[in-house]
This record gives C-alpha cells, sequence and structure tokens, in this order.
C-alpha cells in the first residue's frame, strides 16, 4: 500500500531531522562496489521511510561528485587522489542502483530536496567554497567535507535499517552504511589533513 502525502512528509521531516544532529558531506568508502544485490521490490514493499530514504539518497550521492572530480586537479596527495575515485565508482553504481529503486516504488524523477541545505548534502555554496582552494586548505576543506558526509550517510543507513520495511532498499542501505563507516576510517585524523 503506498504511504500517503502526510505520512511521507512527516517520515521525510524525521529523516531530515537525523541530518541535522551532524554537520557536513560526502562518502568514502573502500574500493569499487560490489555488483547490485538488492531484492526484488514491488511498490508495495515500499514505507514512507523507504521512500525519503531513497530520495534523499540520490542527491546527496550526486551532489558530491563534482567535489570528487576537483580532487585529482587541486592535490598531489596520492591517498586523497584514491579515495576520490573509489568513491566516484561507488557513487556512480550506487546512484543507478538508487535510481532502480525510485522507479520500482512508482516515484517520478523530481528532487524534493532540491535548494535545500542540510549536513552531509553538498550544495552550490559550499562546493564553492571548496573549489575556491588549493594545496593543504583544500586538503583540509576536502576532508571535512567527506568526513560529514560519510557520517550523515552512515547514520541515514542505520535510520533506514531500524524503520524502512523494503527488503531491497534495506540491502542497499546495509551496504551504504558500512562503505560509509569504512571511508570514514579512511580520513585523517581531525585537523591533521593537510597537517604532513
Amino acid at each position: 500500500m503506498t504511504p500517503s502525502p502526510a505520512r511521507l512528509a512527516i517520515t521525510t521531516v524525521l529523516l531530515a531531522a537525523v541530518l541535522t544532529l551532524g554537520a557536513g558531506c560526502a562518502e568514502a568508502p573502500e574500493q569499487a562496489p560490489p555488483a547490485a544485490t538488492t531484492a526484488p521490490a514491488t511498490a508495495s514493499d515500499f514505507g514512507g521511510t523507504d521512500i525519503a530514504w531513497v530520495q534523499l539518497m540520490i542527491p546527496m550521492d550526486e551532489q558530491l561528485l563534482p567535489v570528487l572530480d576537483l580532487v585529482p586537479r587541486r592535490t598531489a596527495d596520492q591517498a586523497l587522489i584514491r579515495l576520490a575515485a573509489d568513491l566516484r565508482a561507488r557513487y556512480t553504481s550506487e546512484i543507478q542502483q538508487l535510481k532502480a529503486l525510485r522507479a520500482r516504488a512508482g516515484l517520478d524523477e523530481s528532487n524534493p530536496h532540491a535548494g535545500h541545505r542540510m549536513p552531509g548534502l553538498v550544495d552550490a555554496e559550499s562546493l564553492a567554497t571548496i573549489g575556491g582552494t588549493d594545496g593543504a586548505e583544500f586538503e583540509l576543506k576536502v576532508a571535512e567535507c567527506l568526513r560529514t558526509h560519510l557520517d550523515q550517510l552512515a547514520s541515514l543507513a542505520r535510520s533506514e535499517l531500524t524503520n524502512g520495511t523494503s527488503a531491497a532498499v534495506k540491502d542497499l542501505a546495509r551496504q551504504v552504511e558500512a562503505s560509509r563507516t569504512a571511508g570514514l576510517a579512511k580520513l585523517p585524523a581531525s585537523g591533521a589533513a593537510g597537517g604532513g
């Protein structure tokens, strides 16, 4: 049964509230993502939390890509370059999985979060700030962005795992939680980025 618009709105607000508990911007896994392993899904599988999570994850992933694309052009830090490349490969695959889930849920392609500002979601202003730096300052800002983003997405994935009803969406959330947690472990200690 498709959730009512009121229930979807409430669920979206609750997910947004989870986001505001942190602060930041990107994701960091270790290697290219595995082949999609999500279970089959039908529109009736999707509860309000599942729909809200899918609709939020797509822009969260998509809006980080320009930051990742800056990395090989703005730093010689090979560890950061490798991390950005790994993240880009994972996100590119994951975005396709999310869009497939969105289609299965019978949702249109609109972005209900367009223009929103929230922790972990890279907006135009954040991208401009990062893009206006280079060297050690760039590395520090990218690391801060990635730390916030990864932390928020791990938190959102845990919320989906606790409250979601779709097996397929929860399968992907499980991969997201593991990859973001692994990515966080690859970032330098807070304040260490750019410091050598």
